[in-house]
């Protein structure tokens, strides 16, 4: 699964029954038979049960078969199948000829090869040996005096900073370095990678006298202010470790983040980084106007109080110039399409992502269960359902077997299809998404057969039931619904491939048995996999396929999600237009009318439309965004990922 922090504001992310088998009438009561004389009376032949084909094909997915594919798609010689690099085309010539010996036909027009969909991509990262910080005249380096990740170029020629010191950046009820709506669009804020003391040197938000996860200096510290930090809109985001041991782990506790390249689309537009600097203490109190003195003398007057304290520095005259590298290459999708027979019309979408982290460090990570597991079980799904079809006992719906590239850089294979789709987005019925099914997490193990299933219900009530009714019908395992809960701390919702399908209101199930210690490290091989539990898992996700294929009627979308025929009034739209803030975040959102549509820009972020739904109620779906009206008062609630906030009109 992609683990790419969400560490900016979420503003812009976001009963049907199984087809029957055919069956055959059974005579019931008393049934006469004439018989001449001097002849016994035979008894009829009794009727045979229908053959539930979902069964034969379903058992045609084996352990055996899955570790076939995985010991050579997760081998060292694939090279953990870097999006752009030789191993993920290796596999995506691997994975085109699967589905091209199986007999699935390559649905890609004009490509050079059928069943692969190209797409050109830019591939930027920092150069640190060329980044530079100049203080009051002095020139500090990257990779020596401060480190940098997630940049874009805004920082690409040398930039003045527009300093804001904002403490440690808690945003709490027990201690708040934030106070009124400031705004910090567009400005470079710094903080202390530390927490707050009481006057006995105790953590002031800590239990028990321990540290808080404020006190962490890794990633963990930067986590647990993620929601206050990066609501900010600020340009920058700069943080000073407090001693130069803590300073000196940066390499290693932030590695994946600074080393991390960002892809982006070429010719669309560029994706925003995050523009985060750790700085040495020395460098953090240049930075401030002070000393290192000068910034125990803060943590010291904090402790005192209790509580946060204006700011005492006067930052110095920064210019900051963060080098990048890049260049433009190719990659692409893998496609294998199996045409249905009187409802071919319609798509069911097996997806999963083929990609994985590459090579490290000389080390190959080779991604065996992230998501090894998944594309070779959509390799099982597809020769099973071929087969079938070979056989006479095809499914009614077309279906497309999706193997993604580039999820593991932000979802960027399906975010690719999804905009350039080679079937009409408005004849898919449902993504199911295959990600990680090839181990047993802690929360399970020795608890029997189960897997997390994650937005069965987010977008139909009725792709629930198909899939409860599947389980329930072919050897039922625990389906495990704790990450499809809105306020999941992991927002794995919104983490795989098929998050790309429910922007556009396609109902989706994403299936995976959770992390494990392996997740994203070299040791993901294939020697972890459990194929038997893995089989099992497989089996029900074809048994929910053959279903969905198979019956009368798409599974049908809430009727929140149904495109809306409300129009709202002249009147109303005006009533609604203004600049409205919200005591829950430093944030400020400015609405204008636009036709029928209200139109929402957030500091700092583009403008969008959002639809009207009713009365008071306006809802953009990509970001799965929905804005209520108070009818009485200039005021809103914005409801997003089971959040809900308070906005007020200025």
């Amino acid at each position: 699964m992609s683990r790419l922090l969400h560490l900016t504001f979420a503003l812009l992310l976001a009963a049907g029954t199984l087809a029957a088998q055919p069956t055959t009438s059974t005579p019931t009561g008393k049934v006469k038979t004439k018989t001449k004389p001097g002849r016994t009376a035979t008894a009829p032949a009794p009727v045979a049960p229908p053959t539930d084909w979902s069964v034969t094909y379903a058992n045609s997915i084996t352990p055996e078969g899955l570790k076939a594919d995985l010991s050579i798609l997760a081998s060292d010689a694939y090279e953990g199948r870097e999006t752009g690099k030789k191993g993920q085309k290796m596999a995506a010539d691997y994975i085109a000829k699967a589905f091209a010996a199986d007999g699935l036909a390559g649905p890609v027009t004009g490509s050079d090869n059928p069943y692969l969909q190209h797409f050109d991509m830019n591939r930027a990262a920092l150069d640190a040996a060329a980044s530079t910080q100049v203080v009051g005249g002095k020139t500090y380096r990257g990779n020596q005096d401060f480190y940098a990740f997630s940049t874009d170029d805004t920082f690409g020629q040398p930039t003045a900073l527009q300093p804001v010191f904002i403490g440690y950046s808690i945003k709490e009820d027990a201690y708040s370095d934030f106070s009124g709506t400031p705004d910090y669009s567009g400005k470079d804020v710094i903080l202390l990678l530390s927490e707050p003391l009481n006057a006995q040197g105790k953590p002031l938000l800590g239990t028990d006298g321990k540290p808080s996860a404020y006190a962490s200096t890794d990633i963990k510290g930067l986590q647990a202010r993620e929601k206050a930090v990066f609501s900010l809109q600020a340009r920058s985001v700069i943080m000073v470790l407090p001693t130069a041991e803590a300073f000196a782990k940066v390499p290693a506790n932030y590695k994946e983040l600074i080393d991390q390249e960002r892809l982006s689309f070429v010719g669309g537009k560029p994706r925003r980084g995050l523009n985060v600097m750790l700085v040495s203490l020395e460098l953090g109190a240049k930075l401030l106007g002070t000393t290192p003195a000068g910034l125990s003398q803060y943590h010291k007057a904090v402790a005192k109080t209790g509580k946060a304290i204006a700011s005492p520095f006067k930052p110095a005259s920064t210019t900051v110039q963060l080098v990048q590298k890049a260049e433009t290459f190719t990659t692409e999708n893998v496609l294998g399409y199996l045409e249905g027979s009187d409802k071919k019309d319609e798509v069911l979408v097996v997806s999963a992502h083929y990609d994985h982290l590459g090579i490290k460090d000389g080390v190959v990570f080779n991604g065996a269960d992230d998501d090894g597991s998944g594309t070779v079980s959509v390799l099982a799904m597809a020769r099973a359902f071929a087969q079938a079809k070979k056989d006479g006992h095809g499914p009614r719906r077309s279906i497309l077997f999706l193997a993604n590239t580039g999820e593991e850089e932000g979802l960027l294979g399906s975010k690719y299809y999804t905009n350039h789709p080679v079937f009409p987005l408005e004849k898919t019925v449902t993504d199911l998404n295959i990600d990680m099914v090839g181990r047993v997490d802690s929360a399970h193990i020795g608890k029997g057969d189960y897997v997390y299933l994650v937005g069965d219900d987010r977008l139909s009530d009725e792709l629930h039931t198909v899939s409860e009714a599947a389980n329930q019908q072919y050897n039922p395992m625990a389906l495990d619904y704790k990450l499809n809960d809105p306020n999941d701390p992991e927002r794995t919702y919104y983490r795989s491939d098929h998050y790309n399908f429910a922007k556009h209101n396609i109902p989706v199930i994403f299936y995976t048995s959770g992390e494990h210690p392996d997740y994203h490290k070299a040791t993901d091989d294939v020697d972890k996999i459990d194929f038997p539990a893995m089989t099992r898992r497989d089996q029900l996700i074809f048994h929910t396929a053959w279903a969905l294929a198979a019956r009368d009627t798409r599974v049908a979308l809430k009727p929140e999600f149904l495109p809306s025929s409300f129009t709202p009034t002249p009147t109303d739209l005006d009533r609604y237009a203004g600049t409205y803030a919200s005591a829950q975040f430093p944030l400020k959102i400015t609405l204008t009318r636009e036709g029928t549509a209200l139109k929402c820009q957030a500091t700092g972020q583009p403008a969008f439309a959002m639809e009207a739904v009713s009365k008071d109620v306006f809802k953009f779906d990509p970001a799965g965004l929905r804005v209520e009206f108070d009818a009485t008062q200039p005021a809103f609630k914005l409801k997003q990922g089971g959040g809900a906030y308070d906005f007020k009109k200025e």
